[in-house]
């Protein structure tokens, strides 16, 4: 099943292996990754339902990582090595790898995470944030010349990543670009972290479907209401499902959503002057319907953000894949030297 998502050169020589894993709030995704020649490679994948608020949600990441690993062959059936794995976390990651906070994922606080894997893998390990995650591959993808580089996970909540000068930034304690927490109302609702109008209150995905239930309420969007039987299990989803097929209601929501998307990137872009703003998670799947009204508000709205500046907004390359990819690159940085060719090695990466 080899998805080639990455061409031309790549610093890994000669091709090595390695598994990127992003732990969702409702699944965990892995990916066995050859760093090559050819780019980055997607040669396996494996997927299984987790619950990122339950602390087995550590378990699905191990048996994940050891069934990617286990997988590894060559078109031979021979063994090839793995050489390390990454993991991306919803939450406060520290430099060691422990999970301090999580408003949206709170079975993995506390969690020592590399530590287990290390231990029941015998590899090393690598562990970030997500957003972190996706804001490597981000960078990877999109264009090598780009030096400056925010990524924004819209998600369940937001996380996001910073490349300054090519350079992935984690700040004093490993918790740098949290922009879902920047207040963007301090008379708004509550959020899990407990601050009052965090701008993932607004705009991540959860904020989409709160953003329609409150129009219902007003009645604004009676149309949406008609999709549910209870109002409360209306969701982002179903908004960008009707965004679809035209229907008003549907787009007067989105419209006001995106206007606090632009919000917080104009926020982003006067403080960090990135070359590329690059939106994820499941309502950047809207695609140019999403970047498309936030390049015009942004110029309409917002003219400190985007007069005599280019600052491209695009969707993140490697879509659902994008936080593993950038895991499984984030693991090169902790594998042992690759060894010189005709040297030999263990055979088993372990």
């Amino acid at each position: 099943m080899d998805t080639h998502v990455r061409r031309g050169p790549t610093d890994a020589a000669p091709s090595r292996r390695t598994v990127g894993i992003d732990v969702g709030g409702t699944k965990t995704l892995g990916l066995l990754v050859e760093h090559g020649p050819a780019g980055v490679v997607v040669v396996d994948r494996e997927r299984v339902p987790s619950r990122a608020g339950d602390p087995s949600a550590v378990d699905a990441v191990v048996g994940v990582a050891r069934t990617l690993t286990g997988r590894s062959r060559n078109q031979a059936g021979e063994v090839v090595p793995v050489a390390a794995v990454g993991v991306g976390l919803a939450g406060f990651v520290d430099p060691a790898g422990m999970v301090r906070a999580a408003p949206n994922s709170a079975g993995l606080v506390g969690q020592d995470v590399r530590g287990r894997l290390e231990r029941e893998l015998g590899l090393p390990v690598a562990a970030d944030n997500d957003a972190n995650c996706a804001a490597v591959a981000a960078h990877a993808l999109i264009e090598p010349t780009v030096a400056d580089l925010v990524a924004v996970t819209l998600g369940t909540g937001i996380g996001g990543g910073l490349i300054v000068g090519g350079r992935l930034v984690r700040g004093a304690r490993g918790f740098a670009g949290e922009p879902g927490h920047m207040v963007v109302d301090p008379d708004g609702p509550r959020c899990p972290c407990g601050q009052f109008g965090c701008w993932e209150r607004y705009a991540s995905g959860s904020g989409l479907g709160w953003l329609a239930r409150r129009a219902v309420r007003r009645g604004d969007a009676p149309s949406l209401a008609a999709t549910v039987a209870d109002l409360e299990s209306l969701r982002g989803e179903h908004v960008t499902e009707l965004l679809g097929v035209g229907n008003r209601d549907a787009c007067r929501v989105f419209d006001e959503y995106a206007e606090w998307v632009a919000l917080g990137v104009a926020n982003l872009i006067s403080l960090l002057d990135p070359d590329v703003v690059a939106l994820g998670g499941g309502v950047a799947a809207a695609g140019d319907e999403l970047t498309g009204r936030v390049r015009t508000i942004l110029s309409e709205r917002f003219p400190a953000a985007s007069e005599g500046r280019s600052v491209s907004i695009v969707t993140t390359p490697g879509g659902a894949d994008a936080g593993a990819i950038g895991a499984a690159i984030l693991a090169l940085d902790v594998a042992a030297p690759a060894p010189e060719p005709g040297s030999g090695g263990s055979g088993d990466g372990r």
